[in-house]
């Protein structure tokens, strides 16, 4: 506040003083029915002893003019404000009422609270409404994410601000028009930490309810921790000022990653280069290995609208990678399930207002952990409220089974199907998590029940259409497979299957800090790698470097898949696709149509395996002779496509992803296959100098 503000307060309190030392014999209220547009308007009137009428204020100098206090004129002449008022002008500006329009000749400087006249149409149900819209006023996509100080400063301009009120950054771009105290007086926090401005003017008013919408994420400082003393100048200097050397109890401290430099640590001697991706290559920076317990998650509910649709939202937590199961009662009822790790289960039973179409659709948002029910209306129009809801946690649940037949059946290989499985009553959508397998049981023809455990692929990977509501499956048969004989038979199609709710244990958090990873597969173990490989091409946050897939099957016959991942492989440069194969010889595998010229692999080197898939064989040793399988596009220019190349799980395949050099080098790597895979795969990464905490085999 300027020197004339603090002087205009002083006068005032001045003049009443000396109001009362000359002994004011009356005071008297009076109400003005006219000429006010505020209606009635208390007014106090000083009338000096000396006389003075007119119902002006005189100072003790009993000067109606030119004394040392100003004149005050128009309606708000006189005007004092009880307790009251000013409380209800105070919560007026915090619910974002319109300024009224009364104005003084006074200076803005002697009042903090001084409120502007908004725009139509920019109230605080205007603002209410924004928010529940749906519109990204955070502009993160509902992901919530640090910000350092640094970044906070780069957004301080109207039309990309962003502010910092108690340790937590807002981009506050879409509320200027909406702020009672107009654009300027917000500014003033513009790219910094605005926590004592908005203390000195309004510490009562709801921020994070009024700004939630807004919330970018926490507000993070970059710390600087020397363990070594910088050499003094002169070394003539006291001893007592010096550092002595770190013991070596603290050699285990390591440089953090450049991507989330939180402490910068100075070591004694320069570190040399690592040869391979270990503990001190590693990307990580987060506790992601930490045995600390997380606090529970519990799913906050909020619904939005349009006149087609409505739309039934969760949000959960980033990556949390959850099941969700919708069953459908009736058009006015439906239950939501959702699956959240620690084998805890929280249920939503809905009866709506009005009628919904089955089936709906399901939209995850793996990194922001929201889950979209999305449900057209049968009769289009807006609704006042989306009716009742009751909700239920339940930890420890029981196994859910769901009855399903096979609505569709084709034969991808000359062992294998896809299947559609389709629920009883059509009134089940299942949303499987990436890396979960369902349990399928059913009775065989010798009357016996068996289970079995398949890991749902995504749609795209089936050569069909598959409604929401259907299970995709792809089902090799094998020799005295009775379940999976039962299940791709021809005819009659397999009925009345005893279908589980999901699970398993992918944590797919743990690749969050990760974007150079690895994906083995054996044979069928390629089905939870599908879901894995289409969500890593389009994660947004750390956005991935490369992903190399080696597939290992017998034959050329026996690839899942292939036009999909060779779409992928060529619409997505980040991708590699190896398809190493063991029981072909050299001129099967270079066929002159595609192969004839393709250049030698990177990976002919010889090794000694057993094999990848479900048959048990000799160890043999064989030669890895590669060939790249390149394509041409129409414009002339060749396309990146999988390649083909012969062999097994070796250790020089292990030292190629440890290997920085290595344009298959990765920090993560994931397996899926027949035990013996696995556990061959995790003793050659081992010995490649892996870092096994990054490592995750599925097991089927």
């Amino acid at each position: 506040m300027s020197f004339c503000g603090w002087l205009k307060i002083f006068k005032r309190k001045r003049t009443a003083i000396d109001s009362d030392d000359g002994g004011v014999e009356s005071r008297e209220r009076t109400r003005t029915s006219k000429g006010s547009s505020e209606g009635m308007t208390a007014v106090l009137k000083n009338t000096h002893d000396n006389g003075g009428g007119g119902g002006m204020p005189k100072t003790n100098g009993g000067s109606s003019s030119g004394g040392d206090e100003k004149n005050v004129t128009g309606r708000n002449a006189g005007k004092v404000k009880s307790v009251d008022e000013i409380d209800l002008e105070n919560d007026s500006w915090a619910m974002g009422e319109e300024t009224d329009k009364v104005k003084t000749n006074e200076s803005d400087e002697g009042n903090p609270r001084n409120k502007t006249a908004l725009k139509p149409g920019h109230s605080l149900m205007d603002w209410i409404r924004l928010g529940n819209s749906g519109a990204d006023l955070a502009g993160t996509g509902g992901r919530v994410r640090p910000v350092q100080h640094s970044e906070l400063a780069i957004h301080n301009k109207p039309g990309d601000m962003w502010m910092a009120i108690r340790g937590k950054v807002y981009n506050v771009t879409s509320y200027l028009d909406f702020h009672p105290g107009g654009v300027d007086e917000l500014m003033r926090g513009a790219g910094k930490d605005a926590t004592n401005l908005f203390d000195e003017v309004h510490a009562w008013v709801n921020y994070e309810s009024l700004l939630a919408k807004c919330y970018i994420g926490p507000l993070r400082s970059t710390g600087i921790l020397k363990l070594v003393p910088e050499e003094p100048e002169n070394s003539s200097k006291s001893p007592s000022n010096q550092m002595p050397p770190p013991s070596p109890s603290l050699s285990f401290l390591k440089p953090p990653s450049p991507s989330k430099p939180s402490v910068i640590v100075t070591p004694t001697t320069p570190a040399a280069p690592a040869k391979v991706f270990s503990e001190n290559r590693d990307l990580s920076s987060s506790n992601e290995n930490s045995p600390a317990k997380a606090p529970p998650v519990v799913p906050r509910f909020d619904w939005l609208q349009k006149t087609a649709e409505v739309t039934f939202i969760f949000y959960t937590k980033a990556l949390c990678n959850p099941a969700v199961v919708v069953e459908f009662a009736n058009n006015l009822e439906f239950s939501v399930r959702i699956f959240l790790e620690g084998n805890v289960l929280h249920r939503y039973q809905f009866q709506v207002a009005n009628n919904l179409q089955w089936p709906c659709t399901v939209r995850q948002s793996l990194e922001a952990g929201k889950v979209e029910l999305v449900f057209n209306k049968l009769l289009p129009g807006l609704w006042t409220n989306y009716g009742q809801m009751e909700y239920k946690r339940t930890e420890n649940y029981p196994m859910e089974l769901h009855e399903y037949d096979v609505a569709t059946r084709i034969e991808i290989t000359h062992d294998s199907c896809a299947l559609l499985l389709r629920p009883k009553n059509n009134s089940i959508l299942q949303s499987i998590p990436i890396g979960y397998h369902i349990s399928v049981t059913g009775t065989v023809a010798s009357g016996q029940v068996l289970t079995r455990s398949f890991t749902p692929v995504p749609s795209i990977a089936i050569p069909t259409n598959c409604p929401p509501t259907f299970v995709p499956l792809l089902v090799k048969t094998y020799l005295l497979g009775g379940l999976s004989e039962h299940l791709t038979r021809p005819v009659p199609l397999a009925t009345s299957l005893q279908i589980s709710q999901p699970s398993g244990n992918f944590p797919l958090a743990k690749l969050k800090h990760h974007n150079r990873i690895a994906l083995l597969a054996a044979g069928s173990g390629i089905t939870p790698m599908l879901a894995l490989l289409c969500y890593l091409l389009e994660r947004s946050s750390n956005k991935m470097e490369s992903i190399s897939l080696l597939y290992f099957n017998k034959t050329e016959g026996d690839i899942w898949c292939r036009e999909m991942l060779d779409n992928l492989c060529a619409r997505d440069k980040r991708l590699t696709v190896k398809h190493c194969l063991s029981d072909v010889d050299t001129q099967t595998t270079l066929q002159p149509s595609t192969l004839a010229s393709a250049p030698v692999s990177s990976l002919a080197v010889a090794t000694t395996a057993t094999e990848p898939d479900d048959s048990s064989r000799p160890s043999s040793s064989t030669s890895i002779i590669g060939a790249s399988a390149d394509t041409s596009g129409g414009d002339g220019h060749s396309k990146a496509t999988a390649t083909l190349e012969r062999g097994r799980i070796s250790l020089a395949i292990a030292q190629q992803l440890t290997n920085v050099d290595s344009p298959l080098a990765a920090t993560f790597v994931c397996l899926c296959g027949p035990k013996p895979f696995n556990e061959l795969a995790c003793q050659y990464l081992e010995q490649a100098g892996h870092n096994m905490m990054h490592v995750h085999s599925f097991q089927g």
